[in-house]
């Protein structure tokens, strides 16, 4: 794996399902990664959690994202996702939400450093397979132990850190703070580096690698509802005529139905309240969603707002 240079779409949860990801690839992600799996839930449930890590070879290089406290659960679902054929394994470390935290997971493990090392060691020698995490600059205002851990992660052996420079207390509040992926840069000359925290305009990319010495680039709340961002940051498109995004929109509408049924006409509810941002008439748009409940219904709201 090579993750200099690359644009990678971030683990998102309920966002980045097989059929989105392979939507940004086909737009101009270089890398993508599962919604983040529970290690101790792939153990004890691989059917049901196993459902997070299907994939298609068109999504390479693709990653899987487990999150967990316990080294040895790590290490044995690290196997399984290579088992399955991932290029790499990611660790989140980074996670701020309280059902993710409370159980010791996510951001949790910033409070430790030590572990955080434990669990990269595990992951390693469990999947044999390049590995990263992702984390944040610490637990709050004043605790920020980014430096700490990311030592511990490199000193483990991860191939790559990627810092969200937000801690946990602010959740996703406030502005990224660059300096901190900056300064983990300069601290880690050698190391691969990914940037990650409000990169959402053209320039946004370019500007944070020239600002910080970061390596690569994770882009994440800013794709939602925009696949084509990373074609936009890499200069190599503008923003989509129309008529291209209704298509990508139906596209995506029909596979989630083929993959997923009625089910999958449901999830992209969401989905059509980000694609409809900016749009005339989004407020309206997203108070009819719920009466979206079948492909018919689906491509009339999408043909008639956009």
């Amino acid at each position: 794996m090579e993750f200099r240079g690359k644009l990678i779409l971030a683990p998102l949860a309920g966002v980045s399902d097989a059929t989105y990801r392979r939507i940004c690839r086909e737009n101009g992600a270089d890398i993508v990664v599962t919604e983040m799996v529970s290690a101790r839930g792939l153990l004890c449930d691989p059917r049901r959690s196993g459902r997070y890590l299907d994939y298609d070879e068109s999504e390479r290089p693709v990653g899987a994202q487990l999150f967990g406290p316990d080294p040895g659960e790590i290490e044995r679902a690290a196997a399984e996702v290579a088992r399955r054929g991932f290029d790499f394994v990611d660790i989140n470390m980074g996670c701020p939400a309280r059902k993710v935290t409370g159980g010791g997971s996510g951001s949790a493990i910033l409070a430790d450093p030590r572990l955080a090392g434990e669990i990269a060691r595990a992951a390693i020698r469990g999947s044999g397979l390049p590995v990263t995490a992702k984390i944040r600059s610490g637990l709050r205002d004043g605790e920020e132990t980014y430096l700490d851990v990311a030592r511990e992660l490199f000193d483990a052996g991860v191939a790559a850190v990627t810092l969200h420079p937000r801690n946990r207390g602010q959740m996703f509040s406030g502005s990224a703070d660059w300096g901190h992926i900056a300064a983990l840069k300069k601290a880690f000359p050698d190391r691969v580096v990914i940037g990650n925290g409000d990169v959402r305009l053209p320039g946004d990319a370019a500007r944070m690698i020239a600002e910080t010495g970061c390596d690569g680039v994770m882009v994440g709340r800013a794709a939602m509802g925009n696949p084509w961002i990373f074609a936009t940051l890499k200069g190599e498109a503008a923003v989509p005529a129309p008529g291209e995004r209704r298509a990508l929109i139906l596209r995506h509408g029909e596979e989630m139905f083929r993959l997923h049924g009625a089910r999958g006409i449901r999830e992209m509810r969401k989905h059509l309240a980000w694609y409809s941002r900016g749009i005339p008439g989004a407020a309206a748009f997203r108070a009819e969603l719920s009466r979206i409940v079948d492909p018919g219904s689906f491509r009339a709201a999408v043909e008639r707002h956009f």
